[in-house]
């Protein structure tokens, strides 16, 4: 909030009269009904002369013009822009997936737009969304066949970004284990941390080759994968992000291969994703372009100049400085959407009829309720 400038105290133009005594100095400034020669008992200058006499007359007495004091001192200063105040939650802990947020919020792009992005971590990977949807956050990361299975329940939400834009799920596990294909996951012990993971994900690539859910164990190990698996507590892990989780189990010594869900009868989708509340949509809405905005141009910045852009993200996140998420960094970088605001129309279309027929959702939405280009809109 701006404060008022420090005012100078006023200044008069006029020159003061001289007096020979100290109570005369004292005295307070004749009125501006009051002639400078009845004020001092003869001639006075203010400012050169005013109602001088003349030598063959009476005195004329004049009424002097009081003339406001004049202001030294700064200029009040200019307001600045309201401050556009955004809150977003992470899907997962800050990782190389998130520069654009983190980079456009270190960077300065969303501040030369008035934008205040706060951006917290979620205790349980899961709440994201949720949070988005009962008014408690304005945006959350996360995954577009998430999105679609949480309005299939209700919850009022919308797709407004794209972050990354090639599906970053898979299945991983370790290279020295015995599972070779998916049907060697059958009485396998399997970890996951997103709900989404499962239906759709893991439930379509073993569908994919005649199995079911029924066919494999399942354990929630939240943000502890690279844990779970290093440890040999879970056989594989579901729904693990490709960019990241491969490179810090080969950090533990522990390398892996993987299986796309692409590859094993999911359509091509969003992989990380902005999620606003549809319902608060409209207010929300020039704030969010302008933090899109600013993700844009960020995303090019980093593409531009890659170096840098980890450098200063590590600057931002010292947590992520090693040797496997500069690998990480490296493949997230790759996969980033240059126009975070951009929609896939026919992606999103694609992807709720599969999951319609597969019988994964009950209902089937339009797409202008799934997800909008906050921009054209």
């Amino acid at each position: 909030m701006a404060t008022g400038p420090a005012w100078a105290q006023p200044t008069d133009d006029e020159t003061q009269p001289q007096s020979s005594s100290m109570a005369e100095e004292a005295q307070p400034r004749a009125s501006a009904q009051t002639s400078s020669a009845e004020a001092t008992g003869g001639d006075s200058t203010s400012g050169g002369e005013q109602g001088a006499a003349s030598d063959s007359g009476p005195k004329a007495t004049e009424t002097v013009v009081e003339v406001p004091s004049v202001i030294q001192g700064s200029p009040e200063p200019i307001e600045p822009p309201p401050t556009r105040e955004l809150h977003v939650v992470l899907d997962w802990y800050p990782s190389p997936q998130h520069a654009a947020l983190l980079i456009a919020k270190a960077h300065g792009e969303l501040k030369r737009r008035g934008v205040s992005l706060t951006i917290t971590t979620p205790a349980d990977p899961s709440v994201p969304a949720k949070l988005v949807a009962a008014g408690r956050a304005d945006l959350a990361v996360g995954r577009e066949p998430q999105l679609h299975m949480l309005i299939d329940k209700g919850l009022p939400l919308v797709r407004v970004a794209t972050l990354i834009d090639t599906p970053l799920s898979s299945l991983i596990v370790r290279e020295d284990s015995d599972i070779t294909d998916i049907t060697d996951l059958a009485g396998k012990t399997l970890g996951y941390a997103f709900q989404d993971s499962i239906n759709p994900v893991l439930a379509t690539m073993l569908n994919h080759h005649g199995m079911t859910l029924n066919d494999v164990t399942l354990e929630k190990v939240e943000f502890a994968m690279v844990r779970a698996l290093a440890e040999k507590r879970v056989d594989a892990l579901i729904g693990a992000p490709r960019n990241v989780i491969p490179a810090l189990l080969g950090q533990e010594g522990v390398p892996t291969r993987r299986f796309l869900p692409e590859e094993q009868g999911l359509p091509l989708h969003d992989g990380l994703i902005l999620i606003a509340n549809r319902d608060h949509l409209s207010a929300k809405r020039d704030d969010i372009d302008h933090l899109l905005a600013g993700l844009e141009e960020a995303t090019n910045w980093m593409i531009n100049y890659p170096d840098e852009a980890w450098d200063l993200l590590i600057d931002q996140e010292p947590s992520l400085d090693s040797d496997a998420n500069r690998q990480a960094w490296e493949a997230s970088l790759r996969r980033m959407a240059p126009s975070p605001a951009a929609l896939n129309v026919n992606r999103y279309a694609t992807f709720e009829t599969f999951l319609n027929k597969k019988a994964f959702i009950d209902d089937s939405t339009p797409v202008k309720r799934i997800a909008v280009d906050p921009s054209s809109s």
